[in-house]
């Protein structure tokens, strides 16, 4: 694990921030006011996005039954998350969780599922 830096601003924390996620931190949302000032739009199009990511995998699972999905660049888990809403179409679909950034608290938990043979993280 790398050490979190606080003080320092990062994107996926700050899109939490726009999403009104709990995982975000004073220089996150400093940031991301300064952004906001700059593109006062931009809560608008982070909430936009997930709302169509919630959309497409709902349709996918529903329309297509697809079952199986990788996340790539998960980001900070935000309510509801991919699996809850692939999940509550099918109850049996997996969700493989992948992201680089080890301060992601996906990675933090794959980190300690490694011997676990369930797909809930990867790196």
């Amino acid at each position: 694990m790398t050490d979190l830096d606080l003080e320092v601003p990062h994107s996926a924390r700050m899109y939490d921030y726009y999403l009104d996620g709990k995982t975000n931190y004073p220089a996150d949302r400093e940031a991301a006011e300064q952004a906001l000032s700059a593109f006062p739009t931009l809560r608008l199009y982070a909430q936009q996005n997930r709302a169509f990511l919630h959309r497409a995998v709902r349709f996918l699972a529903e329309q297509a039954g697809i079952d199986q999905f990788l996340d790539i660049g998960a980001g900070i888990p935000t309510q509801p998350n991919l699996h809850e809403v692939v999940q509550g179409v099918i109850s049996t679909a997996r969700v493989v969780y992948v992201d680089n950034d080890p301060s992601n608290p996906w990675m933090q938990r794959a980190a300690r599922l490694r011997h676990c043979r369930t797909p809930s993280a990867a790196r």
